[in-house]
């Protein structure tokens, strides 16, 4: 067989592997996210914070990538959020530290900085889901139980200890699963030594109407809801520091990831960009009646990473 003649023939077929790779290889570069081929599935739970930063990274996808982008903002509770992109019906998730840790990953231990937290959540997250964490945006969303200002002033209330005589008379209203999730209710109790009358998990607007209407004498709140400006609730101290930190950030699947690697930096764009106020204020819009993906467009828009 003449030498050059397979030289030549050799290195057709490797060129001709190499565009083959190449073609098939095109929704997967990391190079150019604008030629991405597929479906990518942003979920939250029904709180508006959740529902503003899913419309958040949806934007930002469909701005910075070609995928089709959908959204589900109807999960009643982290746990169920959690278990659709188990079960494969979702690519990315706003979720926060301490809820995912001790929620998901069932850790009983003590209180960890901030750092460690994220890092326990990122670890446990990848070895038993092969989900990740994108960095967080910047706020800390922790729980805080809080009284109307006429309570706190007549009974002199400053610190979550200080609910200890009023307890047993009182009603508690929390979310939907603030009663049984270990790092809310059960475990609060047990570390403070304070028993209510009774707790009522609750819709999450319902129980501020609740507390408004004086059917509640006290709730569980979330420290960035805007409602409790609005209301005039005093948020009491938690001396014991019993809540986690709550640090919000994206969930991601890996293998949407490997499929497109991009995601990470386009979601990442909202890393350490949004403090408490702000997220507070995007709240209380929410709350007022605006659609959360106008909030969503708004704010991104002010940073420069929408047009």
């Amino acid at each position: 067989m003449n030498m050059n003649y397979l030289r030549k023939t050799v290195v057709l077929a490797v060129l001709c592997m190499f565009s083959v790779m190449a073609l098939g290889g095109i929704a997967f570069s990391a190079d150019d996210p604008m030629s991405y081929k597929g479906k990518v599935s942003v979920g939250s739970q029904t709180v508006n914070e959740s529902i503003t930063l899913a419309w958040m990274a949806k934007l930002l996808i469909d701005e910075y990538t070609s995928l089709d982008t959908r959204i589900n903002t109807e999960f009643a509770a982290s746990s169920v959020l959690h278990q659709a992109m188990v079960g494969g019906e979702l690519d990315v998730y706003p979720s926060w530290t301490g809820t995912q840790l001790t929620g998901i990953l069932r850790y009983e231990g003590p209180n960890l900085p901030k750092e460690e937290t994220f890092k326990m959540v990122k670890d446990g997250f990848e070895k038993n889901f092969n989900f990740t964490w994108i960095d967080p945006f910047g706020f800390n969303n922790t729980y805080v139980m809080s009284v109307r200002r006429e309570t706190a002033e007549k009974y002199n209330l400053v610190n979550a200890a200080d609910l200890k005589d009023y307890a047993p008379k009182w009603t508690l209203a929390g979310d939907e699963n603030f009663d049984t999730r270990p790092d809310a209710y059960p475990g609060w109790s047990e570390a403070y030594g304070i028993e209510f009358k009774e707790v009522l998990p609750m819709q999450y607007s319902m129980m501020y109407m609740a507390i408004d209407k004086d059917e509640v004498d006290v709730i569980c709140a979330y420290s960035t809801d805007s409602r409790i400006k609005k209301l005039d609730l005093v948020m009491l101290k938690d001396n014991l520091e019993y809540f986690p930190d709550y640090s919000a950030a994206y969930v991601v699947e890996m293998d949407t990831l490997k499929k497109y690697p991009a995601l990470k930096d386009i979601l990442g764009k909202l890393s350490g960009q949004i403090d408490e106020a702000t997220m507070s204020a995007m709240n209380y819009r929410f709350d007022e009646g605006e659609e959360p993906e106008d909030i969503a467009r708004d704010f991104l828009k002010s940073k420069g990473l929408l047009k």
